[in-house]
C-alpha cells in the first residue's frame, strides 16, 4: 500500500513535471513509493480511476481545479512571453528612422572582416559578439574611448543586428541577461537591410 505523504510527494513530483508538458490528466505514477523518489513504470494510470490517489489522501476534484489553474497560467505566461518575443524583434523601418533617434543605439555584431567585405547600416557601432559581454560590462568612460558613443544604460533601446539574425538574438539574450530591459533583435538584419537598400 502507498505511504499516504510519500505517494502525495510522490504525485507531486509527477504532476509539476506533467504540468509543463501539457499531458492532461494521465499522468504517469509508480505502484511503489517507499519513499519520496520513485521509479516510474511503463504504465499509464487515469488519475480519475485508480484508487492510489484515493489512498494518498489525493483529492481528485481539487486537483482536476488545480489542473486548470496550472493550465490557466501556463497560458497566460506563454501568452506574456510571447508578447516579450514579439516586443523584442526591431523592423527595417525603425532601424532606417534610427538617424532621427540618437538615443537608440545599434549594434553591430558580426565580425569586422565581415563589414569590411559589405559595409555597415548607419548609426550602427561594432562590437563583434565574442566580445560583447565584455563590452557591455565596460565603464562610461572606456565604453565611449573604445566606440565613439556613450555607453546605454540599462533601460536604453539598444538593437543588436549581424548577417541573418542568429548572432543578434543571442545577443539580444546576453543584452538582457546583464539588466538591459530593451535589448531588441534586427532579425531581418544585414540581409534584409541589404536587399530593401538594393546593395
Amino acid at each position: 500500500m502507498l505511504p499516504g505523504t510519500s505517494a502525495a510527494r510522490c504525485v507531486g513530483s509527477h504532476i509539476r513535471r506533467f504540468s509543463q508538458s501539457g499531458q492532461w490528466p494521465r499522468v504517469m505514477v509508480a505502484r511503489t513509493c517507499p519513499k519520496i523518489s520513485c521509479s516510474v513504470p511503463n504504465k499509464v494510470i487515469d488519475i480519475r480511476q485508480n484508487a492510489l490517489f484515493r489512498m494518498a489522501s489525493v483529492n481528485i476534484r481539487g486537483f482536476a481545479t488545480t489542473v486548470q489553474s496550472l493550465q490557466a497560467n501556463r497560458t497566460a505566461n506563454n501568452n506574456a512571453c510571447y508578447s516579450a518575443n514579439t516586443m523584442s524583434i526591431a523592423t527595417y523601418e525603425e532601424v532606417l528612422d534610427l538617424p532621427n533617434h540618437p538615443e537608440k543605439l545599434l549594434i553591430d555584431v558580426r565580425n569586422p572582416d565581415e563589414l569590411a567585405d559589405t559595409g555597415k547600416i548607419p548609426t550602427s557601432i561594432n562590437i563583434p559578439l565574442p566580445q560583447l559581454e565584455e563590452g557591455l560590462k565596460l565603464d562610461d568612460e572606456a565604453f565611449k574611448a573604445k566606440f565613439g558613443r556613450d555607453k546605454p544604460s540599462t533601460s536604453t533601446e539598444v538593437i543588436f543586428h549581424c548577417k541573418m539574425g542568429g548572432r543578434a538574438q543571442k545577443a539580444t539574450d546576453l543584452a538582457s541577461s546583464l539588466g538591459f530591459t530593451n535589448a531588441r533583435n534586427y532579425k531581418g538584419s544585414w540581409t534584409e537591410w541589404a536587399e530593401k537598400q538594393g546593395k
